[in-house]
């Protein structure tokens, strides 16, 4: 999605802050990362269009405003425009506004687990990893973010935030709280993600105090931004391995969809991929059968056996 100019009006610093407060208070919305980020985009849009907060809303802009998001996926559409008619609903309980747009906001119908998500297969991922150039600091922290994405299937947010204090060395354990449902996540610390770990911090991370442990390699050195889901990590790999790929911002949930559809092929237990995934339910995982067609096969009954 382009990137819009940022605003910073009086009445967005004022409101919004305190509507993310109130959510998580009053809503028990335990994370608002989602949020937060539709809401920024709707006020960037406003300082194009030239409004000015909720003074100037009207049904057309509304309407115009959920335009703009044409030919994105009809979940991405859903979640920002359940965003905006949140937003507009806090606004007019704070008496902001004398008129209730909240019809006007039209959400589109999304069938639960409806398309099946889009995935590499097996080979393709250790071609992914293999194409990686090892002998750069640069490689050496681009593989090993993909390993992390394709062994454990980790959300891009979750390896830019995991902190040297997460990987449990004499434990041989990785221990975090995951960025998007502030749920705790243990998972083993397998022999190619440990050698990749400590070969990237004794040999290509920059020196720096943070403790993450993945940084920007350009200055200044620090680590990665709110928000990046690391495209141009996924983006290198997939030209140096002569994958095409229509949507490498999506490259990691791809590595993440794939790994869950390696574990279901390899007959693990739903709950147990579930769980390595940091689902906070099964139902969500259940999304991977769509996709694990061998799988539906082997189950398959013959043309014999229907007609008995």
């Amino acid at each position: 999605m382009d990137e819009l100019p940022a605003r910073r009006d009086p009445q967005y610093e004022a409101l919004v802050p305190a509507y993310i407060q109130f959510v998580r208070h009053h809503r028990g919305r335990r994370t608002t990362q989602q949020l937060e980020n539709a809401l920024h985009r709707f006020h960037r849009w406003l300082a194009t269009a030239q409004r000015d907060g909720s003074r100037d809303l009207t049904p057309a802009l509304l309407r115009d405003y959920l335009a703009s998001f044409h030919p994105f996926r009809r979940a991405t559409i859903a979640v920002h425009a359940s965003a905006l008619r949140g937003w507009l609903g806090y606004l007019r309980l704070q008496g902001l506004m004398e008129v209730d747009l909240g019809p006007a906001i039209v959400l589109p119908r999304v069938p639960r687990n409806s398309v099946p998500p889009r995935i590499f297969d097996k080979a393709t991922v250790e071609r992914l990893l293999g194409a990686v150039d090892r002998s750069t600091p640069l490689g050496k922290r681009d593989y090993a973010m993909l390993l992390l994405a394709a062994r454990y299937g980790l959300r891009s947010s979750d390896i830019r935030t995991l902190r040297l204090d997460d990987v449990r060395w004499r434990e041989q354990r990785i221990v975090l709280i995951q960025s998007k449902t502030q749920r705790p996540l243990e998972l083993p610390l397998l022999a190619d993600v440990d050698h990749a770990l400590v070969d990237y911090l004794q040999h290509g991370r920059p020196p720096c105090s943070a403790r993450e442990i993945f940084l920007r390699h350009m200055r200044p050195i620090a680590p990665f931004s709110y928000g990046n889901a690391h495209w141009a990590v996924i983006d290198r790999a997939l030209r140096a391995a002569g994958i095409a790929d229509p949507h490498p911002r999506r490259g990691f949930h791809r590595l993440r969809h794939s790994r869950a559809t390696q574990l279901l092929a390899d007959g693990v237990a739903i709950d147990t991929i579930s769980d390595v995934l940091g689902h906070m339910s099964v139902d969500t995982t259940r999304r991977y059968t769509q996709v694990d067609l061998a799988g539906l096969r082997s189950v398959a009954l013959t043309e014999a056996e229907v007609r008995r």
